[in-house]
């Protein structure tokens, strides 16, 4: 079974960075409410393939990339309003 990817946050040139929300949900089990927590996962990918994950803030994910594009070399190809966005630098 495919792993579900989560939902687009943005693209940094070929990088992207993906959200997997899970809601809170109660139901009844031997006449208990039993409730489960939501939980939020943050994810960064590279085309369909999966480079990190686990991450608990979007900024953080978007701070990643952004050192790896300056260890590549092509953090000038980043969108001027991404940076502002999410204050990088």
């Amino acid at each position: 079974m495919m792993e579900k990817r989560g939902h687009h946050i943005c693209k940094m040139v070929n990088y992207q960075v993906r959200q997997k929300v899970t809601q809170e949900t109660s139901r009844k089990v031997g006449g208990r409410l039993v409730t489960t927590p939501g939980t939020v996962e943050v994810m960064i990918y590279k085309s369909k393939s999966k480079v990190e994950g686990g991450m608990k803030d979007i900024k953080v994910a978007v701070q990643k990339i952004y050192q790896t594009l300056k260890k590549e070399g092509t953090e000038s190809l980043v969108d001027k309003r991404i940076i502002k966005k999410y204050n990088l630098i």
